[in-house]
């Protein structure tokens, strides 16, 4: 110590070279005179910050002049960080920046005195012109993906505008990826970036249509929920480079790449044995079936798809409920009784009243009342509203449905379904006229509590009531392929097995695993089930509810999107064949557009979010419609339809909103009694025909011709005619098509199953032919003698 002063600065005696210490021995001997420490020197470094201190000691110290990455790498110090320059860029890597102020190299690195390698201006410009050429590919590729026309155009050229738009997405993703690792001034890069962002809203702006003519919104979603994860995982790649040394990036790469590669193979081979699974054990079946070749779903089949967790298709557009509506309490009772109250303090302050809306019963409109488009314009033009200042009866005729308002986006939709005595009267009328069946009686008692709906229960059944023809109900899914159903509707498809009480002697479930469809979408699919022809007829060929209608069925129809089934695929109306419907609600906005086009992908039927009405998904409001009809006749047979669309979008997520209340519909029919006597069809028309598993995967393609279908029958059914669930068990595994659907449903109408059972041995069984019950079904036969057409035929005998 001299003058007071420590020799050296506190934080040098832990950082300075070994060299400095008195008897150190130095690593380089021949700097040793130019590294040993003189004590006369103490005076200019004592009282120095540890910074000054280093800086002095740099001088004096100079480290080796690195003239070639070669003679870096010769160097006896080096480890295996010693690639890493400041910044943490590696000169090896020609192609990242060597400066974080300045993306073009510079000949000498002055900080730590090395000289990187050098890209020349010439690569460089050679590289931006690349980009700038990818970049134009991008953009005539993507154009090319929106050409369009009508439906049989894009079916046709769908392969070649998906190519044309994965190649888009490889082009702009290369052009990035070379925008981050080519050297060039910051500046520039922002100028690029900002160019391609300006591209891709023109593009929008070009085609941001949402029809086959004009699809360019549903082009820019595909595009976006490929490009986007693609580039993110490419940028994550180059991140963990830039940050990790060289040979620890490559055993993590090899690391990565070959244990994704192993879990994907693991997933796809479980996938892919479970593809064909069903319910309670029941599979689909290959080779022979009794001697008979079955046919195979063509292609191979990799179900890629199910390696997405749910949600993942849509997760940026928020979950998948519906906002809750606060603020309002309503209720419409069954005797009619509309009580609203307003809980808002403001609201009640502002001295404004409630309303309601009397929406208009659609069953009497005429065809050109209901057409696509004008429909909703219609309900909304015809709805009546009501200032509400205290409770009212309302029991308009037809009416059954009120939407009760206190502010703005505060309302709710209420529902009431009540037993119609001129219902009644026209079914005494069918039965009496000779339609095959016998004369309901109603007793004195039901009479009286018919306005309430109260029914006799004395705990006995009498004959007649034994015998009463059963109940029939057909669900309908638009766009659900057999096996997404059980991805996205796992809640529904464990409750429906659950149903199955086959050993115990209750309702018996069936799946059919070769329900093929017989067109693209749902025209030809749902008109084969409903009417027997794929194309329009002249004269308009009856849909099936006109026949279980005249036979003395009450009938009743609900679906979820503002559509006239009739009218939009026969040209005529037919909901005089209903006795009760439920549409007006599902075309008020803001769910159904008031203006404008109405299926976009982020609001509408078609929609890839939430489809919400009034603090509720729209199909909650189906379902319980569906649950009041059956309350409201269960004395009576009666047919009804429920249709839902939540399946039509590009995502397939959407269904999983519908899951979970579907399968409280099956638990609540199962505690109520109604599965006793009730033949449930759960079908749709065909599976998911856009969206990147369609366009993309031969899977994909497969499962848009193989739809949902299964069959329930109730112990009341199966009790009386064993054959019945015998022929269903025989063509599970045969190549089934909506023309055996809608056979099964008009001899179901059509009264001819024997009065006594099976024994009656009427016809020798052929009231059953060409049906689902049907056992002399071939289930070895062609898409040619099942009526499919050759270029939608998917499954054929190897």
């Amino acid at each position: 110590m001299e003058n007071g002063k420590n020799l050296f600065p506190p934080s040098a005696l832990f950082a300075a070279p070994s060299s400095l210490w008195p008897n150190s021995v130095n690593s380089n001997p021949s700097e040793s005179s130019s590294t040993s420490f003189n004590a006369h020197q103490s005076d200019e470094y004592s009282g120095l910050s540890f910074a000054a201190w280093r800086r002095n000691y740099s001088r004096q110290n100079p480290s080796p002049d690195y003239s070639s990455q070669e003679e870096r790498r010769e160097d006896p110090g080096d480890d295996d960080d010693s690639e890493k320059i400041h910044g943490g860029v590696s000169p090896s890597s020609f192609l990242l920046p060597v400066s974080s102020k300045d993306r073009f190299p510079s000949g000498h690195d002055k900080r730590n005195g090395i000289t990187s390698n050098k890209m020349t201006r010439t690569v460089i410009s050679i590289r931006i012109l690349v980009i700038v050429i990818l970049i134009s590919l991008f953009s005539w590729f993507y154009l090319e993906a929106l050409a369009g026309g009508d439906i049989e155009w894009v079916k046709n050229h769908l392969s070649i505008l998906g190519t044309n738009l994965i190649l888009s997405v490889l082009c702009l993703t290369t052009a990035l990826t070379m925008i981050v690792l080519t050297p060039m001034t910051r500046a520039f890069t922002i100028c690029l970036c900002s160019g391609v962002g300006v591209i891709l809203y023109a593009l929008k702006r070009w085609d941001d249509g949402e029809s086959f003519e004009a699809h360019g919104a549903y082009n820019m979603l595909v595009f976006l929920v490929i490009a986007v994860p693609l580039n993110g995982l490419i940028q994550s790649i180059l991140f963990c480079q830039r940050k990790m040394p060289p040979r620890k990036f490559r055993r993590f790469m090899t690391l990565s790449v070959m244990g994704t590669t192993l879990l994907t193979t693991l997933l796809l081979t479980y996938y892919h044995s479970i593809w064909g699974m069903g319910a309670n054990g029941a599979h689909l079946l290959h080779g022979k079936l009794n001697g008979t070749q079955l046919c195979e779903w063509q292609g191979i089949n990799i179900p890629a798809v199910d390696l997405l967790p749910n949600h993942i298709q849509n997760f940026w557009t928020g979950k998948l409920y519906c906002p809750v509506v606060t603020g309002i309490e309503a209720e419409w009772t069954h005797e009619g009784l509309l009580t609203i109250n307003c809980l808002n303090k403001e609201f009640k302050v502002s001295g404004a009243s409630p309303t309601y809306d009397i929406l208009p019963d659609t069953k009497p409109w005429p065809a050109s009342d209901k057409i696509m488009h004008t429909y909703n314009k219609k309900i909304v033009e015809r709805t009546q509203r009501h200032t509400y200042n205290e409770p009212v009866f309302v029991n308009d005729k037809g009416v059954e449905a009120i939407v009760a308002n206190c502010e703005t986006d505060v309302s709710k939709v209420l529902i009431r379904l009540v037993r119609d005595q001129v219902v009644l009267d026209r079914v005494r009328t069918a039965e009496k006229t000779g339609q095959g069946q016998e004369e309901a009686t109603i007793s004195e008692q039901e009479q009286e509590h018919e306005f309430t709906g109260a029914l006799k229960d004395d705990g006995m059944k009498d004959d007649k009531e034994l015998e009463r023809r059963p109940n029939v109900l057909v669900l309908f899914l638009d766009a659900v392929s057999r096996r997404n159903f059980y991805r996205k509707m796992a809640k529904t498809a464990s409750v429906i097995a659950s149903l199955d009480k086959t050993t115990q002697g209750g309702p018996q479930l069936h799946e059919f695993f070769r329900y093929h469809a017989v067109g693209f979408n749902t025209d030809a699919n749902s008109r084969v089930v409903y009417t027997n022809y794929p194309e329009p007829q002249s004269p308009p060929a009856p849909p099936i509810w006109k026949d279980f209608h005249e036979a003395g069925y009450i009938t009743s129809r609900v679906e979820d999107n503002c559509e006239d089934w009739s009218t939009q695929y026969t040209g005529v109306e037919t909901s005089k064949y209903f006795d009760h419907e439920l549409q007006a609600p599902f075309c008020l906005p803001p769910y159904y557009a008031l203006e404008g086009n109405p299926f976009s992908n982020f609001e509408g039927p078609y929609s890839i979010v939430s489809r919400c009405l009034h603090g509720t998904n729209v199909h909650n409001h189906a379902l319980e419609y569906m649950n009041q009809f059956r309350r409201a006749y269960p004395d009576q047979p009666w047919f009804q339809m429920g249709s839902f669309i939540e399946g039509h979008e590009g995502t397939g997520e959407v269904l999983l909103t519908l899951d979970g209340d579907m399968a409280r519909f099956f638990k609540g029919m199962e505690k109520d009694g109604t599965l006793d006597n009730t033949i449930i069809f759960m079908m749709a028309d065909h599976g998911l025909h856009m969206g990147i598993n369609f366009m993309f995967t031969t899977n994909g393609r497969i499962e848009h011709m193989n739809p949902y279908l299964s069959v329930i029958l109730p112990p009341s059914i199966t009790q009386k005619y064993p054959s019945l669930a015998k022929g269903l068990m025989h063509n599970q595994q045969s190549l089934i098509t909506g023309y055996e659907i809608h056979a099964t449903l008009k001899m179901l109408a059509s009264g001819k199953m024997p009065k006594h059972g099976d024994e009656d041995g009427v016809d020798g069984g052929n009231w059953r032919k060409g049906t689902l019950f049907d056992e002399e079904l071939d289930p070895g036969r062609t898409c040619e003698q099942a009526r499919v057409p050759e270029e939608y035929c998917s499954c054929r005998a190897n």
